[in-house]
């Protein structure tokens, strides 16, 4: 027992000295390659160019790796560099170096005071991210528009119908392209909760069909699940790192479920629990809708945080108008009969994007096009 207890004391400190030991070795190798970096920015500064690409891949470039430089002197190890190799006329290891440094740092900001040839091999590789992924979380009301009034009460009384927004929430995933300058195009995939409420008060029946059931109130809720597949168009106005926007959508959607319940109250009083309208082939499942919104990107180093709130028109009647009386629990124990309607809905959301980077360099053609872009703008201004 005594054995064991010494070994597993002799075990633990063994680890927790290999563990400092290792830590010290670290912060040891990070002093040394950050002294390397200012030995070099040294050289540099005083002409020695030749001992730079050495110094600073010494050791099979162990400071380029994990426990080495800090991403910040990756970055400046990168950029002088790519300096040395164009002023020693080496070409494709100015390259390789600018692939690096875009690598460790997309779009890298150029200074005024650099070099006019390091600015030139930079206008040679795309910098810009090839596509960002958006995603974006919020809350809606949904608000209702009856395009056609049905009930099971007498038109003669007088019917008090009110239709009430309700809390959903909203999910949306995105793929964003830019097309030209400031002005994306946006594809993706969205899954919504939509509610609103419905009710009727001092509903007269028909009094010569059920005369024990002379009048009753109706409260209604019916909750929607939908997928969306949303194609959208989204200009900004850069205004430093904030950039207001607008946008202008349509989505394919596609109704998961849409459950309704609540209660009738009065001379005859009954409960309705959750049903399923899709059962009785009383809601669309495929429908449409467009949208328009205006939101704001702020701009996280190379990513966004924005806000978006966004109006969302139906394209047409949810309701499958030939199956409006197929459940007999609304029609007679509810009094229910579905008006013909569109959902409308107010949205307002927060959302992240992330920027997918793959520096390369530009095709002879893709060289020519941007050199006369670059030109116009000159003469532009």
């Amino acid at each position: 027992m005594m054995m064991k207890r010494v070994t597993s004391t002799v075990l633990f400190f063994g680890i927790l000295i290999f563990w400092v030991n290792d830590d010290l070795c670290a912060q040891q190798r990070q002093l040394n390659c950050t002294q390397k970096l200012n030995q070099a920015e040294d050289m540099f500064d005083a002409g020695n160019l030749s001992g730079i690409p050495k110094l600073l891949n010494s050791d099979k470039g162990r400071c380029f790796n994990k426990g080495g430089f800090s991403k910040e002197e990756k970055i400046r190890a990168y950029r002088l560099m790519a300096l040395v190799h164009l002023f020693n006329d080496n070409g494709p290891e100015a390259e390789e170096a600018v692939i690096d440094l875009l690598n460790a740092d997309p779009e890298h900001p150029l200074s005024p005071d650099d070099p006019i040839e390091l600015k030139y091999l930079f206008d040679k590789y795309r910098s810009e991210p090839i596509f960002r992924i958006g995603g974006k979380v919020g809350v809606n009301q949904t608000f209702v528009k009856s395009i056609g009034e049905f009930g099971s009460y007498s038109n003669e009384g007088e019917v008090s119908k009110e239709f009430k927004a309700g809390l959903g929430f909203q999910a949306e995933l995105t793929f964003e392209y830019t097309i030209v300058d400031n002005l994306e195009v946006l594809a993706g995939f969205g899954f919504a909760v939509s509610k609103y409420d419905l009710s009727y008060n001092n509903v007269t029946s028909l009094g010569d069909v059920y005369p024990d059931a002379i009048s009753f109130a109706v409260s209604l809720t019916e909750t929607q699940n939908q997928a969306k597949v949303p194609l959208i168009v989204r200009y900004g106005y850069p205004m430093g790192n904030t950039i207001p926007y607008a946008t202008l959508g349509l989505s394919l959607d596609y109704l998961l479920n849409s459950t309704i319940s609540g209660s009738r109250l009065g001379t005859s009083t009954r409960q309705l629990p959750s049903l399923s309208l899709l059962d009785d082939n009383m809601r669309k499942k495929v429908n449409w809708s467009y949208f328009a919104g205006l939101g704001v990107k702020f701009k996280n180093k190379t990513d966004f945080i924005l806000v978006e709130a966004r109006y969302n028109m139906g394209g047409s009647n949810t309701v499958r108008s030939r199956y409006r009386y197929n459940n007999e629990k609304l029609l007679f124990d509810m009094a229910h009969v579905d008006d013909d309607k569109i959902l409308n809905n107010l949205s307002l959301s927060f959302g992240y994007i992330k920027s997918i980077y793959k520096p390369k360099k530009y095709s002879g053609k893709k060289l020519e096009k941007l050199s006369g872009k670059k030109k116009k703008n000159k003469l532009d201004e």
